[in-house]
């Protein structure tokens, strides 16, 4: 994780202290929030003092140390009510104006936090509000509850938020995203990467209170299902302590033939470690959590996770079959999911080795500058980076990069704006465009029969921190920038060469190689691409690999919710018969040689009479493809397809055929766990490294001969078959248009983190 450092205060425009004084308001000292108020009290733009309601909550055990920052613990009162302790403390007032602050941050709704809120009205005190609750932690308040929190919203400057789900309670309330800022909540994940290694002595570890709404009990379930299952006894150590604590005792001592409980007791922080790294997987049957920071320490152990929809950090931190199972409260559906875990150690060593990845950007640091950038923005003594992507042309499948990357930019405080173009009317015929509803448009002009476009872009980059264009030739204003005097770093997003050029050492693509020097920064499609841009002499220090894709996720989730029966009446409806069947998805343009796959076709129907090829798309070749339909019983068409309609051509495939240029469309081979077979034509997109030639995919040679051959020696061995099927399922965990938006956000914050500007 970057961590981006906004421009310096100048300290002219501060007090005469050259500090923001900052009174932070909570409840109480929490052991995962200790660590982000000291990195916080560490800024030297900030002079930050934190209140504390009280020094400890009855129903907390939680180990605290030492902390190192300016702290007031005011007069401890409050009342217990329904579960939830209820602060008010009137000194607050007083213990304000003696500090006489510049901000107030305030973490709650208690009469303690509103009257901290009311003194930074009075006094003309900018004011931040902070939580960690969500749409769905909050939807039972009453409806002078929700009536309070939109009084104090419109007096507010800033709003943090621990998680996404945060932003959302925000949003209900009609808050913008441009002053939204992320705090993490945060274990600290030092402390479990140094740990020792240690013997797995427990399958399951459960950490909590023991109390009912964290659904003890049904862990205990989970375990005797789960044994029964494997047929052998299983291990849960509790960590933690409450009022269940009897009853849980006297249910595992019931069940003792099948599960072996343990109960340490409450652990101490140094404790922690050594205890999820003793145990398997981490169980959080929660039916309440706004987060749940024992996801962080469960990831930072490098534990798969099972947990309930309602924790917030299932949203974002437990990735559903990558790093664990997010499920409802069902005994069945647990105990599947952990017998798979416990019986395949390849998938449990995946989803370790994903919960520490995850997790890595979960840090105290990241979390106080989240807290620094809200209070800078609320003084006004910051300027938010501006970042303005260009694109010539909006397709459809860029739309949700956009979307998240802008979200994710936000949180750091940095404005994106998308600014995008028209396509020509070749690129019409795909049929493939998208509309980016925030952004922003400023048409094309092409000459030269397409070969030439102007984009006027200067009004569109006024301001800007960092432009980030596409490496097009084509592109006049490029050049304007390239050559220009600016003020703002300048980045190319792009192949790094025509990769379908038919002189790859040609004047226009010498020319392009120069030129790809010329810029601040580079965010390249693939490692093909990183590769390029290296040999032109450009730092790989300033290369961000994006690992190009589409929105995989979404996909899958398309894919795998058809069933048997859809399948089998699409294939019915195009009577396809029982024999195997090689879909081609895409665009139907002259690179992607569709007259080399029809022949390739017919050769393999020739020698297995049971093929079927299906061709899906839009394009200049169009009418060729329909023609030829006409004529070829083994041969369909349809026209583009997308959602639950692409899924289940997807899902019909044996094999996914594309003999010409390969780009975006092998990540839709990955989702259907189908084998992509392509050729040696030298036409490639940089999305090519992809495929691993005989595991994930086949290129052959550049031959009908070749393709034909290796098409009918596949589907004629079963095992080789299903052997590349099951890669190429593997494959697609790695390449999301989540896991692309992270490789744009770090690079955009390592680029405006630069120094200097060329």
């Amino acid at each position: 994780m970057v961590i981006l450092n906004l421009p310096k205060v100048d300290p002219n425009e501060l007090s005469t202290n050259h500090r923001i004084r900052v009174a932070l308001v909570t409840n109480i000292p929490a052991p995962y929030r200790l660590p982000v108020y000291e990195s916080l009290a560490a800024d030297p733009n900030i002079e930050l003092k934190v209140y504390f309601c009280s020094g400890r909550e009855p129903d907390r055990e939680w180990d605290l140390r030492a902390a190192h920052f300016e702290q007031v613990y005011l007069r401890e009162r409050f009342v217990n009510y329904r579960g939830r302790f209820i602060h008010f403390n009137p000194d607050v007032w007083g213990a304000l104006r003696l500090f006489r602050p510049d901000v107030v941050v305030t973490t709650g709704f208690n009469p303690t936090h509103l009257l901290a809120f009311a003194y930074a009205c009075w006094n003309g005190v900018k004011h931040v509000v902070m939580t960690d609750g969500t749409v769905e932690s909050e939807e039972k308040l009453s409806v002078f509850h929700r009536w309070m929190r939109g009084r104090v919203f419109a007096r507010t400057q800033s709003f943090i938020g621990a998680s996404e789900g945060s932003f959302d309670l925000y949003r209900s309330y009609g808050i913008g995203d441009a002053h939204l800022y992320k705090s993490h909540l945060c274990a600290n994940n030092n402390a479990f990467y140094a740990a020792s290694a240690v013997k797995k002595q427990y399958d399951f570890i459960f950490c909590g209170r023991f109390v009912s709404v964290k659904s003890p009990l049904f862990v205990l379930e989970v375990a005797k299902q789960t044994a029964l299952r494997l047929g052998r006894k299983v291990s849960v150590v509790f960590v933690g302590s409450g009022e269940l604590e009897a009853k849980m005792r006297a249910t595992a001592a019931a069940m003792t033939a099948e599960v072996e409980a343990f109960f340490p007791g409450f652990a101490r922080q140094d404790e922690l470690p050594q205890l999820y790294k003793a145990s398997r997987i981490f169980l959080f049957p929660t039916q309440w959590d706004p987060w749940g920071v024992v996801a962080n320490e469960a990831c930072a152990a490098g534990l798969p996770i099972l947990v309930t929809a309602v924790a917030g950090s299932a949203r974002e931190l437990v990735q559903n079959g990558e790093s664990g199972f997010v499920l409802p409260l069902e005994v069945e559906r647990w105990v599947d999911a952990a017998t798979t875990l416990l019986t395949a150690p390849d998938l449990y060593a995946s989803f370790s080795k994903r919960s520490r990845e995850l997790v890595g950007e979960y840090t105290f640091e990241n979390a106080a500058k989240g807290i620094g950038n809200a209070v800078l923005a609320a003084a006004g003594k910051n300027k938010r980076p501006r970042v303005v992507i260009v694109q010539r042309r909006m397709t459809h499948y860029r739309v949700p990069l956009f979307d998240l990357l802008r979200t994710k930019l936000l949180q750091n405080g940095v404005d994106l704006v998308v600014v995008y173009g028209d396509p020509t009317d070749a690129e019409k015929l795909k049929n493939d465009s998208g509309f980016l509803e925030w952004g922003v448009h400023q048409p094309c002009r092409y000459f030269a029969q397409g070969l030439l476009c102007w984009q006027n872009l200067g009004e569109a980059i006024r301001g800007a921190d960092l432009v980030i264009v596409t490496q097009e030739n084509k592109l006049l204003y490029n050049y304007h920038l390239l050559f220009k005097k600016r003020n703002f770093k300048l980045a190319f997003w792009g192949h790094g060469a025509n990769l379908q050029s038919p002189d790859s050492f040609g004047l226009l693509e010498r020319w392009k190689a120069w030129t790809s020097t010329l810029v601040d920064w580079w965010f390249a499609y693939s490692g093909l691409s990183v590769r390029l841009v290296t040999q032109y002499g450009f730092s790989p220090k300033r290369i961000s690999n994006l690992e190009n894709a589409i929105d995989t996720k979404t996909l899958s989730a398309n894919v795998e919710s058809l069933n048997h029966g859809e399948v089998a009446a699409l294939r019915k409806r195009l009577n396809l018969g029982d024999g195997p069947v090689g879909l081609y998805l895409g665009s139907l343009y002259l690179e992607k040689r569709i007259d080399f796959l029809l022949e390739a076709a017919r050769c393999i129907s020739e020698i297995l009479p049971g093929f079927h090829l299906l061709i899906v798309g839009d394009g200049p070749m169009q009418s060729m493809v329909e023609k030829a339909a006409t004529r070829y019983s083994w041969l369909r068409y349809s026209r583009s397809v997308y959602g639950c309609d692409k899924a289940a051509y997807l899902k019909l495939a044996d094999l996914f055929l594309n003999p010409g240029m390969v780009g975006l469309s092998i990540l839709d081979a990955f989702v259907a766990g189908a084998v992509l077979v392509t050729t040696d034509c030298g036409n490639h997109s940089p999305e090519i490294d992809y495929l691993v030639n005989g595991d994930n995919g086949l290129m052959t040679g550049n031959t009908i001969k070749a393709y034909e051959k290796a098409v009918v020696g596949l589907l004629q061995d079963h095992d080789r078959m299903e052997f590349m099927k099951e890669k190429s399922r593997q494959s697609v965990k790695f390449y999301s248009i989540e896991n692309m938006a992270n490789n744009f956000h770090e690079g955009i914050l390592k680029a405006l983190a630069e120094r200097c500007v060329s």
